[in-house]
């Protein structure tokens, strides 16, 4: 499920109203069954809110600390989150990990059962709650690689790498509010866990890089230590890596429309001025005026003949999309990709599909979240499936963000836009 979220306070406070069953969310992890209708509602904590009670204790977290309530109804179980690899970690790991409650400066410590993902609790009841460790203990843990822009010219990039935690990216983002115009870069996660306080260093090739400090130390630590990438002149793609003791952790690729300027991927002078009049007619169209084409203004009797022969030849191709779009304007946006459904599942390259995820995240509102494109290009790598999943969680939310999605498609790849609108108008007219 995702959550409503209210920010009456400088802290986001997440919100979920679900009927019986099992649900998890999508922003932190938390699971929870339930035989009835419940409401809960968490955010994230100070994570140094225990710190002297847990070095008296000899524990350390190995999650958020988290305020939850339970508003209305009961939970039968919760399934809070944790980042330790079981798999890699010690034996005595599972019995080493209690989940703490805490009210005031007093906290009591309780037994849990320990999944791949989760500490189990049946029949909870909450106050500040986090999964802790015996200090001492050997473990793994999963990892999240979370890399920012925060100049174009030269490309500055800070590189994270931190144990996978949804409240360590709220910890990143809050630390990055003094950079205003700082851009997330979506990449994937690595696929192996490594050891807690193991060392590491980062790797930029295909690019004269300046990359600061030299290593890092993995640490649960907020805000975490990050990388400074500085690239004078990154013109192509470049590839960036993460390594430990000599082997190869995790590695990607960052092309131009990822670390570039928005809008630097369109195609010519003649495109940009069609989509991103369709964006905004999508963006701002009414339930009532869906379907309906806004008039293009002509401004000819300002101009000589001889401007306006120059202007119709530098706008006809963007009439003539014009008129073609408006032959299938009856069709919602929503009927619209899913008629091309198809052909984006078959034809979309990973570029664009990188390109399409990037800019819904980053829309204004977002039509996806980063828990929801991580899910898209992380839990496979089958290119067909990603497109596959991107489009359908698109469908799910409604007309107005298809309309969004098919905008932004047309601004990454106009001619394979255009070929899906044209077999559109196909369909159309066949039905």
């Amino acid at each position: 499920m995702e959550p409503s979220v209210s920010m009456e306070t400088e802290i986001p406070v997440y919100n979920h109203s679900s009927p019986p069953g099992s649900f998890e969310c999508i922003v932190s992890g938390l699971r929870w069954v339930c035989a009835v209708e419940v409401s809960l509602q968490y955010h994230f904590s100070d994570p140094h809110v225990f710190r002297a009670e847990l070095a008296m204790l000899q524990y350390e977290p190995i999650g958020p600390l988290m305020d939850i309530k339970v508003l209305s109804g009961e939970l039968l179980e919760a399934h809070l989150p944790h980042f330790a690899c079981l798999e890699g970690s010690d034996s005595s790991l599972r019995e080493a990990v209690r989940v703490l409650h805490g009210v005031n400066s007093s906290v009591t410590l309780e037994k849990c059962e320990l999944t791949r993902f989760h500490a189990k609790l049946l029949k909870p009841s909450f106050s500040l709650t986090e999964v802790l460790v015996k200090i001492g203990i050997p473990m793994k843990a999963h990892l999240d690689v979370l890399i920012y822009r925060t100049r174009v010219t030269p490309l500055v990039l800070l590189t994270y790498v931190v144990p996978r935690d949804a409240s360590m990216i709220q910890a990143v983002k809050e630390d990055l509010c003094r950079t205003q115009d700082a851009k997330e870069i979506i990449t994937h996660r690595p696929n192996i866990s490594i050891w807690m306080s193991t060392e590491f260093i980062l790797k930029a090739s295909l690019c004269d890089a300046k990359i600061s400090p030299s290593e890092i130390t993995l640490k649960y630590v907020k805000p975490p230590e990050f990388f400074k990438v500085v690239i004078k002149n990154a013109e192509d793609s470049f590839d960036l890596e993460i390594l430990s003791e000599g082997k190869s952790i995790w590695k990607a690729t960052l092309e131009r429309f990822e670390h570039g300027e928005i809008g630097e991927m369109a195609h010519s002078h003649e495109m940009p001025s069609a989509a991103s009049r369709y964006s905004q007619e999508v963006i701002h169209r009414t339930d009532e005026e869906e379907g309906k084409m806004a008039p293009m203004s002509h401004q000819a009797s300002r101009h000589s003949r001889e401007v306006i022969h120059r202007e119709a030849a530098s706008t006809s191709r963007a009439a003539r999309d014009d008129e073609e779009e408006g032959n299938v304007a009856s069709m919602s946006h929503k009927d619209r990709l899913s008629h091309i459904r198809p052909d984006l599942i078959e034809r979309t390259s990973e570029g664009v599909l990188k390109g399409l995820v990037l800019r819904l995240e980053s829309h204004q509102p977002p039509v996806l979240n980063r828990m929801e494109a991580q899910v898209i290009l992380q839990r496979t790598n089958v290119l067909h499936e990603q497109v596959t999943s991107l489009i359908d969680m698109v469908i799910k939310k409604g007309d107005t963000t298809c309309g969004i999605m098919l905008s932004l498609l047309k601004e990454l790849d106009y001619y394979f836009y255009q070929d899906l609108i044209k077999k559109t108008q196909n369909l159309s007219e066949d039905l």
